[in-house]
């Protein structure tokens, strides 16, 4: 029973840890707005580590099909944490009907941040530099 009851507590610190890391990036407040030729997608990146806040944006040439995008840091950091959650966290930008049009993701232990399109589909990191 000893060695049971030591192995949960191990299992249980090992998990703790890992929570506590997942929430070193996290993202929240997607957004997107359709012009003629372009399509914006944009949503709010926070680093935990160094207390930063970014706005993270894409662009989508609807005639070219080319994506385009950055991350350009914000004043300010807000105080409590966005979102609980897995260490990839997404966001859907644009929903049209039922289908998200675009998906922000990040990995929440090393930031790195993607925004993806559906149609067509394809991937850009945006992630700070």
């Amino acid at each position: 029973m000893k060695r049971l009851t030591t192995g949960i507590l191990a299992l249980s610190v090992t998990v703790t840890a890992t929570v506590a890391l997942a929430a070193d990036y996290e993202i929240f407040a997607p957004t997107s707005t359709e012009a003629p030729r372009v399509n914006y997608y944009a949503v709010e990146r926070l680093d935990q580590k160094n207390k930063q806040l970014y706005h993270c944006s894409t662009v989508l040439d609807t005639e070219t099909n080319k994506l385009t995008g950055q991350c350009t840091e914000r004043p300010g950091f807000p105080q409590k944490s966005a979102v609980e959650g897995p260490n990839v966290q997404r966001a859907a930008s644009a929903i049209v009907g039922k289908l998200p049009l675009g998906v922000w993701q990040i990995d929440r232990t090393d930031g790195k941040t993607e925004f993806c399109t559906l149609g067509p589909a394809q991937c850009i990191e945006v992630t700070p530099k």
